[in-house]
């Protein structure tokens, strides 16, 4: 059973010595992805991890669009 929902499904077969397996990866909404085999056992997961917590990034990334904004006017800031 899929866990939770998904936005994307590849299916890989692999052959090895004349037997064919196959294998379903999974992308999830939230990034993650999973690789299950024929029967639907989890072969391998993957998960994403943010590593600072989501104020600082937005905070990091306001300041790096200030310093976009100085550095297109010549370094004069027009607030």
């Amino acid at each position: 059973m899929i866990p939770k929902p998904f936005k994307e499904i590849k299916k890989v077969d692999l052959i090895e010595n004349g037997k064919v397996t196959h294998y379903f990866k999974i992308v999830f909404l939230d990034g993650s992805s999973a690789v299950f085999d024929n029967n639907f056992n989890l072969v391998m997961k993957s998960k994403i991890v943010n590593l600072l917590p989501k104020y600082l990034l937005d905070r990091a990334n306001a300041l790096g669009k200030k310093l976009d904004q100085t550095n297109n006017n010549n370094g004069v800031d027009n607030e």
